[in-house]
């Protein structure tokens, strides 16, 4: 590196409880990290029936967050047994991380807010 050449600086930008990264070189800028979370949402799995050893069986592709929206996995158990799980975007955040506990069933409702999380 010359001594007319500066390296390139970091910036760490907190957005909420999101971390941006933003990096400058030669005064161009580069969005990184979960910025793209910020302006697009981010990509979650969408499934609205998968099966232990079977995979998605009510395949629906991919959904895309909303602000307030995050990617979301529920999982059925029936007697201690994984039956099944849903996984997709929420509606509001009032949906996560919920736990439905009865005599023989369980529901326990995990989001998470990171590209393709809920797999």
């Amino acid at each position: 590196m010359s001594e007319h050449q500066h390296p390139a600086t970091a910036q760490l930008i907190l957005h909420g409880h999101r971390r941006l990264v933003v990096s400058g070189h030669n005064q161009s800028m580069q969005l990184t990290g979960l910025v793209l979370a910020d302006i697009g949402g981010v990509i979650c799995r969408s499934c609205n029936l998968s099966l232990p050893f079977h995979g998605c069986l009510l395949d629906f592709g991919t959904c895309r967050t909303k602000p307030g929206q995050y990617c979301i996995k529920q999982i059925h158990t029936r007697g201690g047994i994984h039956w099944f799980s849903v996984k997709g975007c929420t509606e509001s955040g009032k949906e996560c991380f919920r736990r439905v506990v009865t005599h023989q069933n369980s529901q326990i409702t995990h989001c998470c807010y990171r590209p393709m999380c809920n797999l």
